[in-house]
């Protein structure tokens, strides 16, 4: 299931809760931010692009895109830095502490074991939810009678 992580400013007070969790999941690297913008209290985090330009400049593949999730394999990543610079939105970081850099991968290995992504869990206030982000009707539409061409053509 594709998803994202929705936030709802009116119940958002600003304790960062999420982004202490997410650092603590992280290495230490805060993948979220709390903004103040016309006097809320406002989440960002990665926008999960479907072209990512910090993917396309990665020379080790270690910044991917998979079941819509832009992801970085940790392991893989050698620090160089160009997807950092490659973001748009600034979103990949470079980690000190580690020599490697992070982003937002959604917690993808937290709900794929059934958890939530840290920074939904450590909300007090369930200003951030778990949303399945479903596609736009055409979309879907036009996925379905292909998937039906597809198959009377096997049949």
């Amino acid at each position: 299931m594709p998803y994202t992580v929705a936030h709802d400013p009116e119940k958002c007070d600003g304790c960062l809760n999420c982004v202490k969790a997410c650092a603590e999941t992280h290495e230490g690297l805060a993948n979220c931010q709390i903004l103040t913008c016309g006097g809320k209290f406002v989440y960002f985090s990665c926008m999960q692009c479907k072209k990512p330009q910090c993917a396309e400049v990665c020379p080790t593949g270690a910044m991917r895109r998979e079941n819509e999730i832009v992801i970085l394999l940790r392991d893989l990543c050698v620090g160089c830095v160009n997807c950092v610079y490659a973001c748009p939105w600034g979103v990949p970081r470079f980690n000190p502490r580690t020599g490697r850099v992070g982003k937002c991968d959604l917690c993808h290995e937290r709900v794929a074991s059934g958890g939530k992504p840290a920074c939904v869990e450590a909300c007090p206030n369930e200003a951030l939810a778990v949303k399945e982000v479903k596609p736009p009707a055409k979309k879907a539409a036009a996925a379905k009678k292909a998937a039906a061409k597809a198959a009377a053509k096997e049949g």
